[in-house]
């Protein structure tokens, strides 16, 4: 129940529901929209268990009744998990301006936290995913604190290096790489796994556009569109479309954050053959559906 209400199938987590021989406090606490028809109490922790499945778009409509149980309820009014909760959800469903509502009524906040790593990666994370929007100024400042925290880190590096790159700024990208060298700090390499047991599409025609903008070599257009191709994450996903029936889902893992490019391309993958994607890198999990994912291109 849960796994499919994190991955936003809501339907099918009330099937499972529905199936169940009986129902204890966890079962419902699972599934609270049955829990306020059915006239059972819920508590805190019930809604904080749930709000995530509410954080996109299409499920916003969910989250705002939500929302409103809780402003009905005062005994969870102020519970700062809820809020916070609720924070979350408003944020990946991009109302920006209901969040900071929420955030300036929460009354007992997180404050004289000593900063950690996770902290830093989250800032550069919410500060407007940095890459994508050509944020030089702010990453340089996530990042710097980042090297003090974890000196040998590479992904902090590459992330800096990307948002150079991102932003044309190619003598900057490099000299982090060469930064890199010199203090002996090495990438993992990249690599996907998939479990698996013609017609021929070409994902431009249906309005692809590769996103050269993170491969750091000076070559051509056309040779950085060929370096693309070898991503890890395409060749598994190809391999899954081949080898698995068709109409299942495609399952791939990474073991390290999906690329832009590679995020856009398994979009129209997923819409081209009618597929569902599963994609399970570093970060989250990214669910493809007809052309479209469930982190709402947050990555």
């Amino acid at each position: 129940m849960t796994m499919y209400a994190k991955l936003g199938r809501v339907d099918d987590s009330v099937k499972v529901f529905e199936g169940f021989d009986w129902r204890d406090w966890v079962s419902w606490n699972t599934m609270i929209g049955r829990m306020v028809v059915a006239g059972v109490k819920s508590d805190g922790f019930s809604l904080v268990s749930v709000l995530p499945a509410c954080a996109h778009l299409e499920r916003l409509v969910s989250g705002k009744e939500l929302h409103a149980y809780v402003v009905r309820n005062e005994d969870i009014y102020d519970n700062s998990y809820v809020r916070s909760a609720l924070v979350d959800m408003y944020c990946n469903c991009r109302r920006v301006e209901v969040r900071r509502r929420v955030f300036d009524g929460i009354l007992d906040r997180g404050y004289m936290i000593k900063p950690t790593p996770e902290h830093y990666a989250c800032i550069v994370d919410l500060l407007g995913a940095c890459h994508i929007h050509k944020s030089v100024k702010i990453g340089e400042i996530a990042a710097e604190s980042l090297f003090q925290l974890e000196t040998y880190v590479a992904s902090h590096y590459v992330l800096l290096s990307n948002i150079y790159a991102s932003a044309g700024l190619w003598s900057k990208a490099m000299e982090v790489r060469k930064r890199m060298k010199e203090m002996g700090v090495k990438k993992e390499p990249g690599y996907s796994w998939i479990e698996a047991g013609d017609v021929t599409h070409r994902m431009k025609m249906e309005g692809y556009v590769p996103n050269t903008s993170c491969v750091l070599h000076s070559v051509e257009e056309d040779e950085k569109e060929m370096l693309l191709c070898g991503h890890s994450e395409k060749l598994a996903i190809a391999f899954g479309v081949l080898n698995t029936p068709p109409g299942s889902t495609i399952q791939v893992v990474k073991n390290l954050r999906v690329c832009d490019d590679c995020h856009e391309a398994t979009k129209f993958i997923s819409k081209i053959v009618g597929r569902e994607i599963v994609l399970r890198d570093t970060r989250r999990f990214h669910h493809f559906k007809d052309g479209a994912c469930s982190c709402g291109d947050y990555r």
